[in-house]
């Protein structure tokens, strides 16, 4: 990267590298700790001061002296100095940083299950040898637990673990439609009548009835809005690469779904294209931000969410019981209902790999530090923060915690308004998931919402997953594939213009900016994009890997 900077370029680089990671080596006098130099030597009665670099949730606080940092320093024995950039420019900045070739001590890296890989050997602690010597007794539990996250960590050449993964201690489907019941009824209709794409349209139109506008929308760009709306009509994955390839759950191959179910393809573009048509879906659609769509579900400018399973609460977030708030269940097409992939037990992409410089002074003591994020007591503090001074223990409530001490439903008052001064969790740094070893399912079904008796409103989410089972609309998570840098390099190449292509055409039919009778014509646009050079990659790495 850095060869083709100027030096103009590279000397602000190196500037701002240096002012950022200043202190890289900076030590805190203290009675106890030794700290390791990284070469076996030892410097007896300091306390180390780790250099961090990491993204942050938009909107929430974030330094040294944040709780979260400081007491998980207390607990291991560190003192962190955090940077942390934007979260929209942490990819800019993480390229300065290794263009200049000052890396912090440990630092999240790219959101991706592939680029911590092809630096690791040159430039991250490999945790191998940690594991082997008993260092790591909480993060091996894990991944004996959910060998699917060891595997999709792991360098494909030398089989090396570079870096931290994000565990999912649950098993959870993201997408399921909801919508406005109560407005449905008012036009003398129920969300449990919708099962066919003809209901789903009735059900829309009824909806704009109520609103006398745009239903819903979306965010996060088109990769986004395929999937969580493709996912009914079996065409795309949960958490999947987004460039058309999937397992076919029948034959148990891969496949390019925008030809080998161009028909279902099809329909999706079809009813999407007749909603934007029909002022259902806000022109805004794909270029949305999350601030502005959430604010429509909460004013009810959107009555229908087309989105993740656990974001019901968006819809009513103030739980106004004149709202009713009930699911869409997958549709049948063409008389089937389509299975969607459960989540991984793994999630690096939102977490980013968290990885230790292999120059640092401190990598004993950042490894006990990542260790005790996937301990018991780590995975609680995380989530909860301090016990009696954020949150306290009550064995009649759904989550078996009370969060009596900050900004929540045991503390709100009769006016809505919390007491003076009280903080929300995550002013602490708590509750984020950008930092723990382990989302809890406690967590990921919103259970710490609810109090003693609300056994019921608490089950939502597991009764959810269980109708949806029962359907037998869910299926195994899509198997994880470990391309080497060179395949992965080879799947860019082909990728890169195929979703482009993907894109920019499908956009195109929606907006109505080209006919449907053309869509024989962009089918077979895909021969000359190299789609069935990529299906056979997919199928030999994962005959491969098995």
């Amino acid at each position: 990267m850095g060869k083709t900077m100027n030096w103009r370029l590279t000397a602000a680089a190196l500037s701002i590298c240096m002012t950022v990671l200043a202190g890289c080596q900076s030590t805190e006098k203290a009675a106890t700790p030794t700290a390791s130099t990284g070469d076996g030597k030892s410097v007896a009665g300091e306390i180390p001061t780790v250099e961090v670099l990491t993204p942050w949730d938009p909107g929430l606080p974030i330094g040294s002296d944040l709780p979260v940092f400081v007491e998980w320093g207390k607990r291991t024995g560190v003192k962190f100095n955090v940077n942390s950039p934007p979260r929209d420019a942490f990819k800019e900045k993480m390229n300065i940083v290794l263009s200049s070739g000052q890396l912090p001590d440990m630092m999240k890296f790219f959101q991706d299950d592939r680029t911590f890989k092809d630096y690791g050997p040159q430039l991250f602690v490999a945790l191998d040898d940690y594991m082997k010597a008993g260092k790591l007794p909480n993060l091996e539990k894990w991944l004996k637990k959910y060998p699917e996250a060891d595997k999709v960590m792991r360098h494909p050449e030398d089989g090396k673990l570079y870096a931290f993964p994000l565990v999912q201690d649950f098993d959870f489907a993201t997408t399921l439609w909801l919508v406005r019941n109560d407005l449905l009824k008012k036009e003398g209709l129920d969300a449990s009548q919708i099962q066919t794409v003809d209901d789903f349209k009735k059900a829309m139109l009824a909806l704009k009835k109520q609103t006398g506008d745009y239903i819903t929308s979306s965010r996060l760009g088109f990769d986004y809005f395929a999937e969580r709306t493709q996912m009914y009509f079996g065409i795309n994955v949960n958490n999947g690469p987004g460039n058309g390839m999937m397992m076919d759950p029948e034959t148990k191959k891969f496949v390019f779904a925008p030809v080998d179910f161009k028909d279902r393809y099809k329909q999706w573009t079809e009813l999407m294209s007749w909603m934007y048509s029909e002022k259902l879906l806000h022109p805004n659609f794909l270029t949305m931000k999350d601030q502005e769509l959430f604010a429509g579900y909460e004013s009810g400018q959107f009555p229908l969410m087309m989105e993740q399973l656990a974001m019901s609460n968006n819809l009513n977030p103030k739980k106004d019981p004149a709202r009713d708030i009930q699911p869409i269940y997958p549709l049948k097409i063409d008389g089937k209902t389509y299975t969607q992939n459960l989540d991984p037990h793994y999630n690096i992409a939102y977490r980013s790999p968290m990885v230790i410089n292999k120059k640092s002074k401190y990598i004993d003591q950042i490894i006990k530090a990542m260790d005790y994020t996937y301990s018991d007591e780590g995975i609680e503090f995380f989530m909860l923060g301090v016990e009696n001074e954020t949150f306290t223990r009550d064995k009649t409530t759904p989550s078996g915690y009370k969060l009596d001490k900050t900004q929540s439903v045991w503390t709100v008052g009769a006016d809505g308004k919390y007491p003076e001064g009280m903080k929300k969790q995550t002013d602490y740094g708590y509750g984020s998931w950008w930092l723990t070893g382990v989302i809890p399912s406690y967590n990921r079904f919103g259970l710490l919402g609810f109090k003693a008796g609300e056994d019921q409103q608490a089950a939502i989410i597991p009764d959810r997953m269980k109708k949806l089972k029962e359907m037998n609309a869910l299926r195994d998570p899509e198997p994880s594939i470990n391309w080497s840098k060179d395949e992965s390099s080879k799947l860019a190449e082909i990728t890169t213009p195929l979703k482009t292509y993907m894109s920019e055409n499908l956009t195109k039919f929606i907006l109505g900016q080209k006919p449907m009778t053309e869509w024989d014509a962009f089918v077979d646009g895909f021969k000359k994009l190299k789609t069935d050079e990529l299906v056979k990659m997919y199928n030999e790495k994962y005959a491969k890997s098995k």
